[in-house]
């Protein structure tokens, strides 16, 4: 199975770009649409659970791909909220009450997202698994 580069491999800017700024436009995104349509922001939460699960591949450690995950999630679930007020439009009953609570179901579904990703890139890949556990007690 190909992988992706590990996040530390890529330079600096594609790093801020792949951890801060895709999921804060496409939470923009999201949150855009959904004041049109329920059904294709749904859709989009898809595609954004996807892209949750990959941004655990770029990492060697499932600790952190959870970290990833949960980060990911603060940004993508924070401007999910940023989007919808900014476009305006009904939540089709889609967002909880606070809607502040998205960020945190957002957070958490990217960390588990992220943990899933790295625990197939550790299985996946020889070299970035961690030692047998008889190794490591001394």
């Amino acid at each position: 199975m190909p992988l992706p580069p590990l996040l530390a491999d890529w330079p600096r800017p594609v790093q801020l770009f792949l951890v801060g700024l895709l999921p804060a436009s496409f939470g923009f995104l999201c949150g855009g649409v959904l004041g049109g349509s329920g059904a294709a922001f749904l859709a989009l939460q898809i595609v954004a659970a996807g892209g949750g699960y990959f941004a655990g591949l770029e990492h060697a450690r499932p600790r952190s791909g959870t970290l990833r995950g949960v980060w990911g999630g603060v940004v993508f679930g924070g401007f999910i909220l940023v989007g919808h007020h900014a476009i305006g439009g009904a939540d089709h009953h889609l967002l909880p009450d606070p809607e502040v609570l998205q960020i945190g179901i957002a957070a958490g579904v990217g960390s588990l997202l992220g943990t899933l990703g790295a625990r197939t890139r550790a299985r996946y890949s020889p070299t970035t698994r961690d030692p047998a556990p008889s190794s490591r007690i001394r």
